[in-house]
């Protein structure tokens, strides 16, 4: 059966184009800058009381963001573990502990639950946090709105941390920088 020079062409034109889509290579996805670990710099901190060190691991896997804190002072540690899946709208987190507390005598409460809606801003430069939890006092249950912005510096060596208290007039900021691998 012989096949007009029309058909040919145009078999042969697709058969080009889909032999393509498999052999070009797919772009990597780029590296968010926020991914690694973080270590808390106390100079350029507000006091992070009751603790003395702050370290901080980012693990970005499209996405899902995995946050680790892991707070201490002397023998006194305390870590956890945030996953956030920024294609929900809405993240429920189990508290367990408020590690944040700065000697103010609150501690998790309600049902245990911080409700938390994450974004990515400024082309993947800044994850921000907006997170809503029922915190007790001794004036009873207070609702709290967190407004927490990760930042990454320009040349992606400091990491500023902005929190925005629905509780405080004045703001809570953090700075971070990448730990040095020490040299053999």
């Amino acid at each position: 059966m012989l096949l007009s020079a029309v058909t040919r062409l145009t078999l042969l034109l697709a058969l080009t184009a889909s032999s393509g889509r498999f052999t070009q290579a797919q772009p990597a996805a780029a590296a968010s800058p926020l991914q690694g670990r973080w270590q808390f710099d106390p100079a350029r901190s507000t006091d992070l009381s009751p603790w003395r060190t702050l370290d901080l691991d980012f693990t970005v896997d499209g996405p899902r963001v995995i946050l680790r804190r892991s707070f201490g002072w002397g023998r006194r540690t305390y870590a956890e573990e945030l996953t956030l899946d920024l294609r929900r709208e809405v993240n429920l987190v189990p508290v367990l502990m408020w590690p944040d507390n700065r000697h103010l005598g609150a501690y998790a409460g309600g049902d245990q639950i911080k409700r938390v809606r994450a974004s990515w801003l400024e082309e993947g430069r800044l994850l921000r946090l907006s997170s809503d939890l029922t915190l007790d006092t001794q004036q009873g249950a207070r609702a709290v709105n967190i407004l927490s912005d990760y930042k990454v510096s320009a040349s992606g060596t400091v990491l500023t941390l902005t929190e925005l208290r629905s509780t405080r007039n004045r703001p809570v900021v953090y700075t971070f920088i990448r730990p040095v691998a020490p040299t053999p």
